[in-house]
């Protein structure tokens, strides 16, 4: 697990030093910078695999390469390729691979990855990332070719990119800014299940897919619940075990007493029986602690509690946020940091629960598009009264009608982000400019996707990568921990497109087959819990660790979300009490907070 950088040309010591300091947190393990045939590459390293061995830019007389992430399946390569090794590292594995088949052999690696490889014959450099988009990778071609894992590292080598003001816009309508695009003018990311080749002779990039996700669902669908466990049990049980193996160094993993992380924790225990867990207990907070304590103590795991408080928060938000590069709406920033913070402490590996909810049916969202016309009925009857009345419980009955009503109030794109982001979707001074039209698309509209599967699809494409999959990276990354993920182990997830609607919600039942498994592993009730996120109160945050930051930058009479929305809209219906729900409008509140931080920090360099 590491951070990556190179540019096309030598570029000087205060470059090189810049650099350095934007991607040092990556990689607290050693920082190797090497200029190749006129290539500067870049590596800064937290030593997972071969520790000796392992270092980067790695070269061969044929191939050059910087590399971030874990190839899980890196040992059976070598056996079933026969390739001739002089480490232990799996980016030897992917250059010996590469000079073996060609670009063919990214179809070959399963894990998690983003990486660059510079072919001294060919003359061309390929920018590859993983098929779900776990690691970024980011790339612009205004100084001829640069590239790396985070903004600051193009940014803060080339100075003077501009801000994507549309782009800007479409992240507040929408949450975040869809496919290749940035908010930076002329910084693109490279899209997951993609190969980008640049081409030093002629300075053209062309753009291949080598893994498309669609392509699963086209097979007969499992429908049997016997057959479907079965089958789940034992890919889970392979996705688990090689995330535990594949490291020089212990791995543990998060407990949080819910169905995923529990499922996680019950199969790592089969292939480490002195499995260490890891329980966060917030201060007046998020506190799932006594469900995982029976949890770790039936799976006779090593547990730890640990102590997350947000004291710090006013010295430390700004500096949470900009390590992002862009302004972020998902409010888990904050405990994630934290409790990546705390982990980093005991260990510098981790396996989470991250994508259960979106390649299994966890999300609210997939049973309201299940249950599509029993809920607009029920809407129908009770929406127009439950807008006369206003309450500050998002989880009480009213406010669940209220957020039905306005659902079914809307169609396409808008219904959809109402369900999810829930931003600026109606603000007046928006033109509604369509960036990520999904529902439109030829994959999304084909007869062959039911609702439910589109909408997966959609979060797929969008929300998975450029919102949730970026908050671990960045949170682990900065607290030098490694995050596996075995939800989004490859033969998992091209699997779960084969099964049938109802194996994933069932009637109003969300992530039914997940649910079923756990109960194989673990005793009591803990498969019947609610979806419960990583949830902090954006409103005490806001009104208590935040309150000098929202109150400086949201009441000033020059903000810059004034460029795209109404300022008199934001101060009657945001700033004042009493117009919208809480939930919506403090949401609203630290996404604007969030863009101001942005564009503060980043107008300032």
């Amino acid at each position: 697990m590491c951070g990556i950088f190179g540019a096309i040309g030598t570029i000087d010591s205060g470059q090189r030093e810049n650099v350095k300091k934007a991607l040092q947190h990556r990689g607290p393990d050693g920082q190797y910078f090497k200029e190749i045939d006129g290539i500067t590459f870049f590596h800064a390293r937290l030593s997972i695999i071969d520790v000796a061995g392992g270092n980067q830019p790695f070269e061969t007389d044929r191939v050059a390469i910087v590399f971030n992430g874990e190839i899980y399946n890196y040992k059976e390569l070598i056996q079933t390729h026969n390739l001739q090794m002089k480490t232990a590292s799996d980016t030897e594995v992917i250059v010996h691979l590469y000079e073996k088949m060609g670009t063919a052999c990214f179809q070959e690696l399963d894990g998690m990855f983003a990486l660059a490889l510079y072919d001294k014959l060919e003359k061309k450099i390929f920018l590859v990332r993983d098929r779900v988009g776990k690691k970024p990778l980011y790339y612009s071609q205004k100084n001829g070719l640069a590239f790396g894992s985070e903004y600051q590292a193009i940014i803060s080598c080339f100075p003077g990119f501009q801000i994507n003001e549309q782009h800007v816009q479409w992240h507040l309508q929408k949450g975040f800014v869809a496919g290749e695009n940035t908010v930076y003018q002329d910084i693109f990311e490279v899209l997951p299940g993609h190969f980008y080749c640049y081409n030093l002779q002629d300075k053209t990039i062309h753009k291949n897919q080598y893994w498309h996700f669609e392509s699963y669902f086209d097979v007969p669908k499992i429908k049997d619940n016997n057959t479907a466990l079965e089958q789940l049990d034992r890919l889970f049980q392979q996705a688990v075990s090689k995330r535990v193996l594949a490291s020089d160094f212990e791995v543990g993993a998060f407990l949080s007493g819910g169905i995923d992380s529990s499922l996680v924790c019950a199969l790592a225990v089969k292939t480490n029986p002195n499995l260490k867990t890891f329980t966060v207990k917030m201060k007046d907070g998020f506190d799932e602690s006594a469900t995982a304590a029976l949890i770790a103590k039936q799976l006779k795991t090593t547990h730890h509690e640990l102590y997350v408080d947000y004291d710090s928060l006013a010295d430390d938000y700004e500096k949470i946020l900009t390590a992002y590069g862009e302004p972020i709406v998902d409010e888990s920033i904050v405990p994630s940091f934290y409790v990546a913070k705390a982990a980093s402490e005991h260990l510098r590996v981790i396996l989470n629960g991250d994508g259960g909810d979106e390649f299994f049916g966890g999300y609210r969202r997939y049973s309201l598009y299940k249950n599509y016309n029993k809920l607009k009925a029920i809407s129908a009857i009770g929406g127009g009264v439950s807008k006369l009345i206003s309450t500050s419980d998002k989880n009480s009955a009213l406010a669940k009608l209220n957020r039905l009503s306005d659902f079914f109030s809307l169609q396409g794109e808008a219904q959809y982000f109402s369900a999810s982001t829930d931003l600026f979707f109606d603000a007046p001074g928006f033109s509604q400019v369509k960036d990520l039209n999904y529902l439109s698309q030829d994959s999304f509209s084909s007869k062959k996707f039911d609702s439910v599967e589109r909408t997966m699809l959609t979060d797929f494409h969008g929300i998975l990568p450029k919102v949730l999959f970026k908050k671990m990276d960045i949170a682990t990354m900065q607290n030098a921990l490694e995050g596996r993920s075995p939800f989004i182990d490859k033969s998992l997830i091209e699997w779960s497109a084969s099964l049938d609607t109802n194996l994933k919600i069932n009637g109003f039942t969300s992530k039914y087959l997940l649910r079923e498994l756990n109960k194989k592993y673990i005793d009591g009730a803990v498969y019947k819990l609610p979806k419960k996120g990583f949830e902090i109160s954006v409103k005490d945050m806001l009104n208590q660790q935040l309150h000098e930051l929202y109150r400086d930058y949201l009441h000033s009479s020059n903000p810059y979300y004034a460029n795209f929305i109404d300022q008199k809209y934001i101060q009657d219906f945001y700033l004042t009490p009493g117009k919208l729900n809480d939930v919506k409008r403090y949401k609203g509140l630290l996404a604007l907070l969030n863009l101001e931080i942005w564009h503060k920090n980043t107008t300032k360099k």
